[in-house]
């Protein structure tokens, strides 16, 4: 991603955080190809997001006292459009989440205490869209972290409208994701399944929007109540929607993982990593988060590997 202004674009609305976020915390995409949010150069990041007019580049960067935002877009953009985008963006890099939520939990708990003395402090960022988080949750089920991004980058590429300035293009449109054959989103490696739970999704967008701003609970029922939507599904997607309590259980990985960082056992299953979370209620989504981010900056050690990576594609076209 370039850092120059986005071409053909018109500057539609700035602010600027007094507080210097992280933005290696912001929720970005790997590939270049099929990116919905991508880094650059100078601590920035970019995402793109539909707009009434024509798709939105929201960006943030580091500024000399703080965060800087942007928003750019097609000149017709209406006003309203634009400032709604600029709020969309301040929640994408965790600019309205509680940074402070673990610190009375620190002040007791030493395990917690390390871990933000070493990292930090962690803000989630927030997913502008329930279509999205719900999206990327759905095509991480039963596979590898780098198959689900395969999936998502051929998603994008398969549907989108058109490339957007600034290398980055809009997650695909609820409307978009219903439209799509069923041989399209196969092509992408989402299986039969996925594809069921795509198009639920995409049907109930408005409701899940509804949903969420009742509450978590709220859009867990929801959610849940989609073909092809469990638990594991429904807590990365609101996790990647800011909840900070919510948890994946069923996945493969996790339970070793935090039980390794907070009890150093590796063998610990779904039961035994909530027992370990419990004292954290109202924060266990953003302690998972904690312990993630701080083995993968190898602030911890991960839990030493007991059998070969599992094969690529093996799920992909059920």
């Amino acid at each position: 991603m370039r850092s120059a202004t986005p071409e053909g674009q018109r500057l539609l609305a700035t602010a600027t955080l007094e507080t210097a976020v992280d933005l290696r915390d912001v929720a970005c995409d790997r590939r270049p190809q099929g990116a919905v949010a991508r880094r650059g150069p100078g601590e920035r990041v970019r995402r793109a997001e539909p707009g009434p007019a024509g798709p939105l580049v929201l960006e943030a960067r580091r500024a000399v006292h703080g965060t800087g935002l942007e928003v750019w877009g097609p000149a017709p953009t209406p006003a309203e459009a634009a400032e709604c985008a600029l709020e969309d963006a301040i929640a994408w890099i965790g600019g309205r989440d509680e940074a402070g939520a673990l610190d009375a939990l620190a002040a007791s708990d030493g395990r917690i205490a390390r871990l933000l003395a070493a990292r930090g402090r962690l803000r989630l960022s927030r997913l502008p869209r329930v279509g999205e988080a719900a999206g990327r949750a759905v095509l991480g089920q039963l596979v590898q972290g780098v198959e689900a991004r395969r999936s998502a980058a051929q998603l994008v590429g398969a549907l989108e409208a058109g490339p957007t300035a600034g290398g980055v293009t809009p997650w695909p449109t609820p409307e978009a994701l219903r439209r799509a054959a069923e041989a399209t989103l196969r092509r992408c490696g989402i299986s039969g399944r996925g594809v069921r739970a795509l198009r639920a999704a995409a049907a109930e967008d408005a409701r899940l929007d509804a949903a969420r701003h009742e509450g978590w609970d709220a859009l867990d029922a929801r959610l849940r109540a989609l073909p092809g939507v469990g638990a594991w599904t429904s807590a990365e997607t609101r996790l990647a929607l800011g909840d900070a309590d919510a948890v994946s259980v069923g996945d493969a990985n996790l339970p070793g993982l935090v039980g390794h960082v907070l009890a150093g056992d590796r063998d610990c299953d779904d039961d035994g990593m909530l027992a370990l979370l419990a004292p954290f209620a109202g924060q266990r989504g953003r302690v998972v988060r904690l312990i993630e981010t701080s083995v993968a900056r190898g602030i911890v050690r991960p839990p030493r590997r007991r059998a070969p990576r599992a094969a690529v594609s093996a799920h992909r076209y059920w």
